[in-house]
C-alpha cells in the first residue's frame, strides 16, 4: 500500500504487500520487501536492500516521547534483513541517523535518537539501546546489546552475546558482559591497509590502558600522550577518551574490576 503523498523515486521497488506511510522518501533502486513497513517522518536513499518484515520509523520506545514529530535518515546501499527494526527519534525535529554500506542481519535492533555511521555491522538480533553512537567500521556480533548513551570508536568489534555498558574505544576487541577488553582489531586494521608503525603504536596503547596498573583516567590520558607517537589514530584514542561521558570500558575479558 503507497501513499500519494511521498517522494518515491520511480526505479524504487516496492513489494504490493508493504506498507508507506505519508511524508517518505525513497531514493533510487531501493528495494521495500514484503509487509515491511516505512512509517512517516522516514527518508531513505539510494539501492537500499530493505528485506521482508521490516520496520522502518516506529515510536520510540521511550517515556519521553509524545508524539512530537521527529525522523529517520538512512543512507545509500544498506542492507537491512528480516525482522529488524529503526525506531525515529524522541524530541521534536530530531533524527536517527544511520549511514551507507552497512549491513543490519536478521533481528537487529536500533533504538531512537541513535547514530550508526559507515560500513557497520550489525549481526543477527543486536540490540542498540536509544542515543548509541555506532562509528565508522564497528562489527558488533550476533546477540549483542549496547546501552543507551554508549558510544563504539570506530574499527572496534564486539563479540556475539557481549553487553557494553562503557564506551568502547576504537580499534580495539571486546567481548563478554560487561564488554572486555581482549586484543585489537589487528587482523580488521590490517585488511584496511593501515601502516605496520600505526598497528604498532595502536598495540602498545592497547596495552598502557589495560595494563595492571589501574591508571585515573587523567594519568592514563597522560601516559597515552607522553609514551606514544602521536600520530592520527593514537591522538583519536586520546580524544575518544576525553570525550567520553559515560566512561570508557577499562576492563579486560576476565572480568577483573579497574
Amino acid at each position: 500500500m503507497l501513499s500519494t503523498k511521498n517522494m518515491i523515486a520511480s526505479n524504487a521497488q516496492i513489494a504490493e504487500t508493504a506498507i508507506i506511510e505519508d511524508d517518505v522518501i525513497i531514493g533510487e533502486n531501493t528495494v521495500i520487501g514484503d509487509f515491511s513497513i516505512i512509517r512517516s517522518g522516514t527518508r531513505i536513499g539510494a539501492n537500499n536492500k530493505i528485506s521482508a518484515h521490516v520496520l522502518i520509523g516506529g515510536d520510540p520506545q521511550d517515556l519521553a516521547y509524545k508524539g512530537e514529530t521527529s525522523y529517520i535518515e538512512l543512507g545509500d546501499n544498506n542492507v537491512i534483513r528480516e525482522f529488524s527494526s529503526v525506531h525515529k527519534a524522541t524530541g521534536e525535529g530530531l533524527r536517527t541517523k544511520i549511514g551507507s554500506n552497512n549491513m543490519f542481519m536478521v533481528g537487529s535492533h536500533v533504538g531512537h535518537n541513535s547514530q550508526v555511521g559507515n560500513n557497520v555491522v550489525l549481526a543477527n538480533n543486536t540490540c542498540l539501546g536509544g542515543y548509541v553512537h555506532i562509528e565508522d567500521n564497528v562489527t558488533l556480533g550476533g546477540g549483542s546489546m549496547v546501552h543507551q548513551h554508549c558510544r563504539i570508536g570506530k574499527y572496534a568489534m564486539m563479540s556475539g552475546l557481549a553487553a557494553a555498558n562503557h564506551d568502547l574505544i576504537p580499534f580495539f576487541i571486546y567481548m563478554g558482559v560487561p564488554a572486555g577488553a581482549i586484543s585489537t582489531n589487528r587482523i580488521g586494521l590490517k585488511r584496511a591497509d593501515f601502516e605496520q608503525s600505526s598497528l604498532s603504536e595502536i598495540m602498545r596503547a592497547f596495552k598502557i590502558i589495560y595494563s595492571k596498573e589501574r591508571l585515573s583516567r587523567d594519568n592514563l590520558i597522560k601516559r597515552l600522550e607522553t609514551e606514544l607517537e602521536q600520530n592520527k589514530e593514537i591522538r583519536y584514542i586520546i580524544n575518544f577518551i576525553k570525550a567520553s561521558t559515560r566512561g570508557v570500558a577499562l576492563n579486560t575479558f576476565n572480568h577483573k574490576s579497574r
